[in-house]
C-alpha cells in the first residue's frame, strides 16, 4: 500500500493512479490550478456554455443542474444562476423516505426558496429497498443502486424535458482522481457512466433481483446513442472556480441558509457536518470503504483541506486517523433494521469484505487497521 507522496490518497483508489512523483491525479491538477488564469478559464466556460444554449435563450430553462440539496448543490445552483447568467432546472434523485434525513428535505426546500425550479424523482420504495439489500450482499456497497439513480436519473430528465445540457460540480477524474469518467477536456462529463461505481451503467445484476424490469426505468443510463441522438451534452463546472473545495462550498451554502448535520464528526467521520447529510447510511458504507480499501471520509475531507493549503499533511494524517471508518452503532442499527439482517448477520458480511493485508480481524469488535494514513505499508 502506498499514498500520495502530496496528500493522503492510497494506491487502493480504484481508478486512481499515481505519476513518476508519486502524487495522485487530484494533487497534480490542484497544483496546476495555481498556475492557471482563472479569468481567461471562465471565459472559456462561458463561450462553450454559449454555443450549447443559444438556441435555448427564449426557452424557460438553458439547462438541468443535478442536485442532492447539499453544500456543492447550494454552490453550483447559485454560481450556474448568478454569475453564468443561465436559468437551470434543478434535478433531484431523492431517497425512499424510510432512507431519509430530516435534513434533507430541509436543504431542497432551502434551494426552492432561493428561487429556483427544482424537479424531485424519488426510486419506488420496495425496489430500492430491494436493491439496497442486494448491493450490500454482492458488493459490499449498498450504494451501488442509488448511485446508478442519481446519475441516470439526472439524464434521463434531460431528455424527457428536451433540455440538452446538463451541468455538474467538480471533474471526479482530474479533482478526486476516479479517472474512469475522463473526457476529452476538463469540462467534459460525457463519460460520467464510467465512475467506479457505476461501472458502465450495467444493470445486469438489477434484473436478478427484480421480478418486473419496469423497475428499474430510473436506474437505466441512457446509452451513448440516445443522448447523442437527443444532442444531450454534459459539462462539469469545477475547473473554472479557483476556490472550490469542501470547505468554501460549506461556508458559501451556510450563507444561502444550508443546513448542517446535527451529529458529531466521531459519529460520522464527517469534520464539519456538511458531506452526504441528506441520509444516514452512507456513513454505513463509507466504513465499509475504509475496511476495503483503506480510507474513507476522513482521509477525502484531510486530501481536500491539503490541496487547497489549509493543513499541513501531518495535519491530514491526523483527521484521517481520527475520522476514517468512523460510524456510530445507531446508524448500523437503523441499516440492519431496514434491510432485514440481524447485527451478527451484518458483521459477518462486513468481514468478507475486510482487505486482510490492511486489517486484522479479531474475534469481536471491529478490524484493526496495520498501516498508519500517508506512510507506505510494505508487504509481507
Amino acid at each position: 500500500m502506498r499514498f500520495c507522496s502530496t496528500c493522503l490518497v492510497p494506491d487502493t483508489r480504484p481508478n486512481g493512479r499515481f505519476d513518476v512523483e508519486g502524487r495522485c491525479q487530484a494533487c497534480t491538477f490542484a497544483e496546476q490550478q495555481g498556475h492557471v488564469d482563472f479569468e481567461q478559464r471562465l471565459v472559456e466556460l462561458e463561450e462553450r456554455l454559449e454555443r450549447l444554449v443559444r438556441h435555448r435563450r427564449r426557452h424557460r430553462w438553458h439547462c438541468i443542474v443535478g442536485v442532492s440539496g447539499g453544500k456543492d448543490s447550494h454552490r453550483q445552483a447559485l454560481w450556474v444562476r448568478d454569475r453564468l447568467g443561465l436559468r437551470p432546472l434543478l434535478v433531484s434523485i431523492g431517497y425512499p423516505p424510510r432512507q431519509q434525513a430530516e435534513v434533507g428535505p430541509k436543504n431542497l426546500s432551502n434551494l426552492a426558496a432561493l428561487g429556483f425550479d427544482c424537479l424531485t424523482i424519488l426510486p419506488g420504495p420496495v425496489t430500492s429497498r430491494q436493491l439496497v439489500r442486494d448491493g450490500f450482499l454482492r458488493f459490499g456497497n449498498w450504494q451501488k443502486a442509488t448511485e446508478m439513480a442519481l446519475f441516470s436519473g439526472v439524464q434521463q430528465a434531460a431528455i424527457a424535458r428536451h433540455i440538452d445540457l446538463v451541468l455538474w460540480g467538480e471533474n471526479p477524474a482530474l479533482q478526486v482522481g476516479d479517472l474512469g469518467s475522463l473526457g476529452v477536456d476538463m469540462w467534459d462529463a460525457n463519460n460520467l457512466r464510467n465512475l467506479n461505481t457505476l461501472a458502465g451503467g450495467d444493470i445486469d445484476w438489477f434484473h436478478e433481483v427484480l421480478d418486473d424490469r419496469r423497475s428499474t426505468t430510473l436506474y437505466r443510463f441512457p446509452t451513448h446513442l440516445e443522448l447523442e441522438r437527443d444532442g444531450v451534452n454534459t459539462v462539469f463546472l469545477g475547473p473554472g472556480w479557483s476556490d472550490w473545495s469542501f470547505a468554501q462550498n460549506t461556508a458559501a451554502a451556510l450563507l444561502q441558509g444550508f443546513n448542517l448535520r446535527s451529529d458529531t464528526p466521531e459519529a460520522t467521520g464527517d469534520l464539519y457536518g456538511s458531506c452526504q447529510i441528506d441520509e444516514d447510511w452512507t456513513i454505513v458504507n463509507g466504513m465499509i470503504k475504509w475496511f476495503k480499501f483503506g480510507f474513507s471520509q476522513g482521509t477525502e475531507e484531510a486530501n481536500a483541506l491539503i490541496r487547497a493549503g489549509l493543513i499541513s499533511r501531518e495535519q491530514g494524517v491526523e483527521i484521517a486517523r481520527r475520522l476514517d471508518g468512523a460510524c456510530d452503532d445507531a446508524y448500523i442499527e437503523s441499516f440492519c433494521t431496514y434491510i432485514g439482517l440481524s447485527l451478527n448477520e451484518f458483521w459477518g458480511e462486513v468481514r468478507r469484505w475486510v482487505n486482510r493485508e490492511l486489517f486484522d480481524i479479531p474475534s469481536t469488535g471491529r478490524p484493526v487497521p496495520k498501516f498508519v494514513p500517508g506512510t507506505d505499508l510494505e508487504g509481507s
